[in-house]
């Protein structure tokens, strides 16, 4: 009986550090450095009169942006299971009609498309606990953020 209880409690322990180790969240700055070159491209689409549209003209080549690293500097991202399993998805439903892609000199990558999914460094991780509002707020501050550059 004595066994069972510390067997339990040992699982239950594992089980919280796990989620713990999971969720603890990451700053997203660490990950992607937008002070070295990078470039960027937008991507947009849409539906119009029943025919699917994509336009990718919105491309910047820029050698740092600090515009680009405060925004970042304002978020963190956590694990999700997508990142545990190795998937390489980031589901489009929710977010915005428009997908920024980043890379810079160093190989970092991230992809943001306004859901709480974002691509980075070659996996799926998640900005924010509920819902997509944070994830639309990173992809409309990181596209303003560029704009302005």
């Amino acid at each position: 009986m004595k066994n069972k209880r510390m067997l339990g409690g040992a699982v239950l322990a594992a089980v919280v550090l796990y989620s713990a180790w999971m969720l603890w969240p990451r700053p997203l700055a660490a990950e992607f450095d937008a002070e070295r070159q990078f470039a960027a491209a937008v991507t947009k689409v849409g539906v119009k009169d029943g025919k699917s549209w994509t336009n990718t003209d919105e491309q910047y080549d820029l050698e740092g942006s600090a515009a680009l690293r405060e925004v970042l500097e304002g978020y963190s991202y956590h694990l999700c299971w997508e990142s545990l399993t190795g998937g390489n998805v980031i589901d489009g439903r929710g977010g915005t009609h428009e997908t920024l892609h980043l890379g810079n000199s160093a190989g970092d990558s991230l992809i943001s498309n306004g859901t709480a999914r974002l691509f980075l460094n070659h996996r799926v991780v998640k900005v924010g606990y509920w819902g997509n509002r944070r994830g639309t707020e990173l992809n409309r501050e990181l596209l303003a953020a560029l704009r302005e550059e």
